[in-house]
């Protein structure tokens, strides 16, 4: 690809970039709707489904909460019937939230069409495609959460120090 090309191809991308953030967030809102909680519950549960029964701190961390918020987030949860308490075998002091067999249920019906039109999407390309692919997006999203930590670093009040 020529350099020129190149370089005018790039600010497309972003740009499409753009629209499928805006699309995922729309999704998001509505899934979170149809089952009546917030957004943020939302991410609790994806995080959960996704890396597994979590403690509380984890959850905490990820979802950029304190522990007391995430504790009224999970107690909205169970009551929901999506998240469920756990003790450790090993040590029970140590609590652990994971998904129940209903919010895994709801995920599935919820998430389960649109994996599959991904993952067909996906089979249409070569294996070196889709190494391609999955780098840029590891990439983009270290991006992503860098863009995020310095926004962070700012504090509150940041905004008012941009133009």
């Amino acid at each position: 690809m020529a350099i020129k090309e190149k370089a005018s191809a790039a600010p497309d991308v972003a740009l499409r970039m753009r629209a499928f953030d805006a699309s995922l967030d729309l999704l998001d809102h509505a899934v979170a709707e149809s089952f009546g909680i917030s957004r943020t519950d939302l991410r609790a549960m994806e995080l959960v489904s996704r890396m597994g029964p979590a403690s509380c701190g984890q959850l905490a961390a990820a979802l950029g909460l304190t522990t007391g918020s995430v504790t009224a987030l999970i107690d909205r949860m169970e009551r929901a019937g999506f998240l469920r308490r756990t003790r450790t075998t090993g040590d029970r002091r140590k609590v652990l939230v994971a998904l129940t067999p209903i919010g895994r249920e709801r995920e599935r019906r919820a998430f389960e069409p649109l994996q599959r039109e991904m993952l067909q999407t996906l089979s249409r390309h070569s294996p070196t495609e889709l190494r391609l692919i999955a780098q840029f997006l590891d990439t983009a999203r270290s991006v992503s959460d860098r863009a995020r930590t310095r926004i962070l670093r700012l504090g509150r009040g940041a905004q008012r120090q941009w133009p």
